[in-house]
């Protein structure tokens, strides 16, 4: 059995391209922290951008071509679990890894960001987006180009990356909306959302051992 978890690791900090993910991660850490410490009356605001970037992350590491072409080589439908369970795993490992970081600078500002149900909320909402991105992959998975790392870029080429990527972000953005008008005002319990991402997850898994 091939470790999904591991190989998606080794692809998303390749050493080519981590001062560009340094940057990336630095961008998020200052716009979710400004996000939390300047509109605290709007969390509606912080929890719809984290919707979006777990959204895109769960993307980008299962449908951009550098990932997709490895997956290929790799999976089996013998790794039907691994793989779901893998790409799964290091999303909401890298995601929480971010907000766990957000709310500690945070409370550099306000001391009471330091509280361990607003981390909880996230992964009630995390455990959301990602169950229907599972459910979303099983009809759109078409292999996406990614941009280029470094500093030299081409700008027209960049351009039409970043098309391509928001029509294929189209049903993930459509998906967050229906998310945000039916979930959030209703406050779910972290049990039911954490029993949705898993049967999704476990539905997606079925596909791929039928595929």
């Amino acid at each position: 059995m091939n470790n999904i978890f591991l190989e998606t690791c080794r692809i998303f900090f390749d050493k080519n391209s981590i001062k560009d993910l340094l940057w990336l991660i630095v961008g998020l850490v200052s716009i979710f922290t400004f996000a939390n410490v300047m509109m605290p009356d709007w969390p509606f605001i912080f929890f719809a951008a984290a919707m979006v970037f777990i959204s895109s992350l769960y993307r980008f590491v299962m449908v951009d071509k550098d990932f997709a072409s490895d997956d290929v080589k790799m999976v089996t439908r013998k790794d039907a679990l691994n793989f779901v369970v893998g790409k799964n795993a290091f999303v909401l490992s890298f995601s929480i890894s971010i907000f766990i970081v957000v709310i500690i600078s945070s409370s550099i500002f306000d001391a009471s960001f330091l509280n361990i149900n607003f981390l909880i909320e996230i992964l009630t909402y995390s455990f959301f987006v990602l169950g229907s991105e599972n459910i979303i992959y099983i009809f759109h998975n078409k292999s996406v180009e990614g941009y280029t790392s470094g500093s030299k870029r081409d700008e027209i080429e960049d351009i039409k990356i970043g098309i391509e990527n928001f029509k294929d972000q189209i049903p993930s953005l459509i998906m967050i909306c229906f998310l945000l008008f039916f979930v959030i005002g209703f406050r779910p319990n972290i049990y039911f959302s954490f029993f949705y991402y898993t049967a999704c997850m476990g539905t997606l898994i079925y596909f791929k051992k039928k595929a």
